[in-house]
């Protein structure tokens, strides 16, 4: 059957009158399944493009745009109107001839081509489709009368929902306009892209984008309910003139469902986020490599590829058993020649060559001429309270495998919890409660803790946590059996909801309160000296010292009380207007509840791990010595922790001895990172003895995720850490590769 052949055929001057054409209906009797893969060199994976090339009988038809540059009383022709329905169902019957069918059209000035053939056979040719065609319909409205639009449109969505065998509840929907048939395969292929991506993003020439509930949602992750597929409904209109007697526009509805395949990850380092690692055995061979930098850049030509060449370059000379390293940083080709020419004078600086004074950048560039390696590698683990709206929301872009074994694992929805962190209204995500607030907190640390170790193939050596951190500690280092058990168990429990947070039962009954007495909770985070604070602490007996941590610290209790306390102390106290009792008195009188809580199974791997010396120590604020890896223990600590007031000094103090050097924070922003560099600076300047340490952090509220990642990568390989480059290196050469038909009518990958 010939595609083109029929489209002509249309243009003749059918019109489009039913909700569905006859022959659909027909079709549509078993469950339509049409695989869609996305013809680039980009997201079409060796083996698709392979197999495409194989197929004997294929159906190519050119989408012309023509009418792009047209003005806007332009009317679409019949030809136009019901092109996107009217094509996919010719390419149906051919489709179920068993023939491929691909369609070429332009995006811009882009060419692009969607590949599609039976689902069945994909499946048995062992293809992963970027999406499934489940149905589709069409309509058209009459203008001019109140509401008609409106329903029309509900009344095709729904058609196309019902032939897809789909509900509205389970659906996202998009609303378009597109006058042209190349306008609605740019729609078409706009759609399987946000699914292959799993991203919840505004379409282009969006008008509308509501989910059924019509709530409206940003772009970012698309969050699905755990093993279930997503599914889009894309709603397009063909606009008609104003002129009475063609006054009737079109509404086609087409319904995607997700596939196997995850569209290829964007590049983590391109010519706007420009990261150049540089290797050497001394100081004066990194100069001459910063000086053979400086002059090629002067000599090339400032492009895209220029750039990636550059990168490319120095990615294959970087080596990573070399004693030195030096990272540059830069947002373009002019910005890096300006870092190059800082790290050169930093290199020339005493301080920093023969005093082991750390040199970085705001850029991110950074050395050490003392690295510190490896062996005291810490993991910290943050707090309650670090998560913040729309945290790191395009990291799912970079690393799409990652949260695609997120997801299948567990619910990542819940570990997030999305509808407080990535709510249209960002507010959302400060009125979380306690239980929310650790759970997502928890969640941001796993996840993290997934891409060092499993992406980048990070070691740590040692690992511990502020305050509820170690809880998430346990989490995430493949020690609890069934971690994300705890999320449903953390947001229903009454330590969490009720005797710590909310109306402070626990705190109710250490005080001796009647039911009908309130009780006014805060927090408050002074400048003192822990000693200072303890001293007035008979005073005011409802006011704890929860926290101690450098130079500051945490006082807690009645609001009024604590108040009154720092009066005493003579010192300004900033509220955190926080409701949560951990780390007070009243917090002991369920420190059973929460041992019980957090005495988890283990893995055995853990177990075994730690009958043969694990290769990480895990240090508690509870004792001195690491954590012997069993149920009982583990628990026992976490609730120690919890119940008692933390110092986070002495924590730091103590992993210090043991061995810690490098702490990298490893969840949301940076609560730690600062503190640990306040502890460990104050504990140096005791003693001539101490060793240097240093403390990075992954993220951090306010900057761009993936740049806050790279800095931290940047700073590890300036310590000469081991970790894998391969996500930096591999998507350097398939930016270059041309974004175009993958497949030639031979077959050979382009």
């Amino acid at each position: 059957m010939n595609l083109a052949h029929t489209l002509a055929t249309l243009h003749s001057g059918q019109t489009e009158t039913s909700i569905a054409d006859t022959a659909m209906t027909e079709k549509l009797a078993k469950p339509l399944r049409i695989a869609v893969l996305l013809g680039d060199a980009v997201n079409l994976d060796p083996h698709s493009a392979q197999v495409l090339g194989t197929f004997a009988e294929r159906e190519r038809v050119q989408i012309c745009a023509a009418d792009a540059n047209q003005s806007t009383d332009h009317e679409p022709s019949v030809h136009e109107q019901r092109s996107l329905t009217a094509l996919l169902s010719q390419a149906t019957t051919a489709i179920e001839q068993g023939k491929l069918v691909e369609l070429k059209f332009n995006n811009g000035n882009l060419p692009q081509s969607l590949y599609l053939l039976d689902g069945l056979r994909a499946a048995k040719l062992r293809l992963h489709a970027h999406a499934f065609i489940a149905g589709f319909a069409a309509g058209n409205e009459t203008t001019g009368v109140a509401n008609a639009a409106v329903e029309n449109a509900a009344t095709v969505a729904n058609a196309a929902l019902a032939a897809a065998k789909r509900s509205p509840a389970q659906t996202v929907q998009h609303q378009l306009v597109a006058n042209t048939l190349n306008e609605a395969f740019v729609a078409l292929r706009q759609g399987v892209t946000a699914l292959a991506a799993r991203t919840q993003a505004p379409l282009k020439g969006t008008t509308d984008i509501k989910q059924t509930n019509n709530t409206n949602h940003q772009a970012g992750y698309w969050f699905s309910d755990q093993h279930q597929a997503r599914v889009l409904c894309l709603n397009l209109v063909a606009k008609t003139s104003h002129q009475a007697d063609e006054s009737r526009n079109l509404n086609q509805s087409l319904v995607l469902t997700q596939g196997t395949q995850l569209a290829a990850p964007k590049a983590l380092v391109d010519e706007n986020r420009l990261f150049v690692p540089i290797s050497g055995d001394s100081i004066n061979e990194l100069k001459a490599k910063l000086f053979q930098l400086l002059s090629s850049l002067d000599i090339g030509a400032l492009d895209t590829s220029f750039a990636s060449h550059q990168l490319a370059f120095w990615f294959e000379r970087y080596d990573a058993n070399a004693p030195l390293a030096l990272v540059l940083m830069a947002a373009s080709i002019d910005v890096l020649k300006l870092e190059a020419k800082a790290m050169l004078a930093a290199l020339e600086n005493d301080a920093v060559c023969h005093h082991g004074q750390h040199f970085k950048t705001p850029a991110g560039s950074c050395f050490t001429a003392k690295p510190l390696g490896d062996a005291g590698l810490t993991f910290v683990y943050p707090g309650v309270g670090t998560v913040y709206a729309n945290m790191f929301n395009n990291l799912h872009e970079y690393f799409p495998a990652l949260y695609h074994q997120l997801e299948r694992e567990g619910d990542l929805s819940a570990m997030l919890q999305s509808p407080q962190i990535y709510a249209a209204n960002v507010k959302t995500a400060a009125g979380m409660s306690l239980s929310q607030q650790a759970i997502s907190g928890v969640g941001a640390s796993y996840l993290f803790t997934k891409l060092l170790t499993q992406v980048f193939n990070i070691k740590p050596k040692m690992a511990l946590g502020y305050s509820m951190g170690e809880a998430a500690m346990w989490a995430s280092l493949d020690v609890w059996q069934t971690p994300h058990a705890m999320i449903n168990a953390t947001e229903n429990s009454d330590i969490f909801n009720h005797a710590i947070s909310g109306e402070l039962t626990a705190v109710r009954r250490a005080w001796q309160l009647a039911d009908n007495e309130a009780i006014v909770w805060n927090s408050f985070v002074v400048r003192a000296d822990s000693h200072e604070i303890k001293a007035l602490l008979p005073e005011f007996p409802r006011a704890y010292l929860a926290i101690t941590q450098g130079d500051t610290c945490v006082i807690a209790g009645c609001e009024a009380s604590c108040k009154a306390l720092l009066a005493t102390l003579g010192k300004r106290g900033i509220a955190a207007n926080r409701v949560t009792a951990m780390h007070t008195a009243p917090a002991m009188l369920v420190h059973g509840q929460v041992q019980d809580f957090y005495t988890q199974a283990l893995k055995p791997e853990a177990l075994k791990a730690a009958a043969q010396d694990s290769p990480i120590r895990f240090i508690s604020a509870a004792q001195t010595a690491p954590v012997i890896v069993d149920s009982h223990s583990i628990g026992r600590a976490i609730a120690d922790t919890f119940c008692s007031p933390l110092d986070f000094s002495a924590l730091i103090h103590n992993a210090t001895e043991q061995g810690a050097r490098l702490f990298v924070e490893v969840g949301a922003d940076r609560q730690t990172s600062t503190l640990i560099d306040k502890i460990s600076h104050a504990h140096a300047s005791q003693s001539t003895a101490n060793a240097a340490t240093a403390a990075i952090a992954c993220n951090a509220k306010g900057a761009d995720a993936i740049t806050s990642l790279l800095k931290c990568l940047a700073q590890l390989i300036s310590h000469r850490v081991p970790l894998s480059l391969a996500p930096l290196i591999q998507p350097l050469s398939a930016n270059a590769a041309p974004l175009s038909s993958a497949v030639l009518p031979e077959g050979e990958p382009l």
